[in-house]
């Protein structure tokens, strides 16, 4: 038997089981057109992160409004939200492990994913993943600008990467990140 919702819409906050995602529904539905005319000002693409929803509902309302896709952080959350009909994510650090790597190879038959990275053997590994899921992945190589939170110096070590990606057969190469 399926557990409880923790709440019935409506329901005053002391009824509330949590932990449990609130929202006020207007102030929710006004933010995301808020957001969708600001790009749409802006001639700009949006792909918000779905760190703080991580929820697959929430990502489509986004994405009716414009969103090209979601970024996420894990490949677990790239996961729940393709399984949830979100068919454009970009894992928006670096997978390391062969286990992730083929995770996230195989999800890659199911939607377009892409990733980050900045690390050399990385890109190897998860061109061998891909091979072996036959499948596609777009890679973004990430660059530090100086905060020293991740990424590859620009310059040589920048470009080295994108050409190694660029010359695989299951990765393309989709751009620099930088935080």
């Amino acid at each position: 038997m399926p557990p409880s919702p923790p709440a019935e819409i409506g329901a005053p906050f002391s009824e509330i089981d949590t932990p449990a995602l609130i929202i006020d529904l207007d102030a929710f539905e006004r933010n995301l057109d808020a957001m969708a005319s600001a790009v749409s000002k802006l001639g700009v693409r949006l792909r918000p992160h779905a760190k703080t929803h991580k929820s697959p509902v929430i990502a489509a309302k986004q994405i009716a409004r414009g969103a090209v896709g979601m970024c996420c952080q894990k490949v677990a959350e790239a996961e729940i939200l393709v399984a949830g009909g979100v068919a454009d994510v970009l894992v928006s650090n670096e997978v390391v492990g062969s286990r992730k790597l083929e995770r996230l190879a195989a999800l890659a038959r199911h939607a377009r994913i892409s990733v980050c990275a900045d690390d050399p053997a990385m890109i190897e590994q998860l061109g061998l993943a891909a091979e072996r899921a036959g499948s596609q992945i777009e890679v973004l190589v990430e660059v530090d600008v100086g905060a020293r939170r991740c990424g590859v110096r620009p310059g040589p070590a920048a470009s080295g990467l994108a050409r190694q990606i660029a010359g695989s057969r299951h990765l393309s190469f989709g751009g620099l990140q930088a935080y």
